[in-house]
């Protein structure tokens, strides 16, 4: 992908790579590809306790395999993309219209270097095999300050896909604050395998100015994929980073979804 800055606050990266029709690019993820492609890691801020030495709030669920013909799993995916010579994974969900997708920033543009992915394919439903519906992008949009910031804060971005998906209730968002509301966290970890879609259940708190779930085991692999309101419908947040501590896992933390969010969500709409 290349830039194409559309304003000084986002920006839109249009997919240009060695492959440059969709099938093309669905052609360059050969099963072997996918089964070598690892998850991107991203550090979130150093855990130095909840405010008011408050204590930490009932740790999440333990990940389960989720239903995909039930929502909110109906909705999310696989990602695979390429990203300095280096092929990826990651999850997403298909998010107010059936042809737009939600995920995380760090998976379009490394925060460190600026490098941007390409050879984007989105696999709606994945489970090992692969699904039955796949997308590639025609564009994307994210915050110019996630890179020029490299803030969680702006870990988050708005896909536009090559077509409309089957999903016939995309995620709608909310701004709303979160606070002691269970949110259900999807994704595909590698931890688990990276082939099922598993989920998690916990409470939200506000923490470093994100919104983090303690104990979640929603680790690499999981990136992008959304967090859930019980209404099943509505997202929230997303998985952007996993805060640990050895090899124990304090809590996973997202981006707010604020006016900020809102302004981006409303530039993607322009660009189709």
């Amino acid at each position: 992908m290349n830039y194409n800055p559309k304003s000084g606050k986002f920006m839109a990266m249009e997919p240009v790579s060695l492959n440059n029709s969709p099938a093309d690019v669905r052609r360059y993820w050969t099963p072997e590809r996918k089964a070598a492609a690892i998850s991107a890691e991203t550090a979130g801020p150093e855990f130095t306790g909840i405010p008011g030495n408050a204590p930490p709030p009932p740790p999440a669920t333990d990940p389960k395999p989720a239903n995909l013909a039930e929502m909110p799993f109906a909705t999310g995916g696989k990602l695979f993309y390429s990203m300095d010579g280096k092929d990826y994974v990651a999850s997403a969900n298909i998010f107010m219209r059936n042809n737009m997708l939600l995920t995380a920033a760090h998976c379009i543009q490394d925060k460190a270097t600026g490098n941007v992915g390409e050879n984007y394919v989105f696999e709606l439903g994945y489970s090992g095999e692969g699904s039955g519906e796949s997308f590639t992008f025609k564009t994307v949009a994210l915050r110019e300050n996630w890179y020029l910031t490299k803030n969680v804060k702006y870990d988050y971005a708005i896909a536009i896909l090559d077509k409309g998906s089957s999903v016939a209730t995309p995620l709608r968002y909310s701004t709303e604050d979160i606070w002691n509301k269970t949110v259900t966290s999807m994704g595909y970890p590698v931890s688990y395998g990276g082939a099922q879609m598993m989920f998690t259940k916990g409470p939200a708190i506000p923490l470093y100015g994100h919104w983090a779930v303690f104990g979640s085991k929603m680790t690499a692999g999981s990136s992008g994929g959304a967090w859930v309101l019980p209404d099943n419908v509505t997202a929230v947040g997303l998985n952007a980073y996993v805060s640990t501590s050895g090899k124990e896992i304090l809590y996973s933390g997202s981006p707010r979804f604020d006016e900020e969010f809102v302004r981006l969500f409303e530039y993607a709409e322009r660009l189709g």
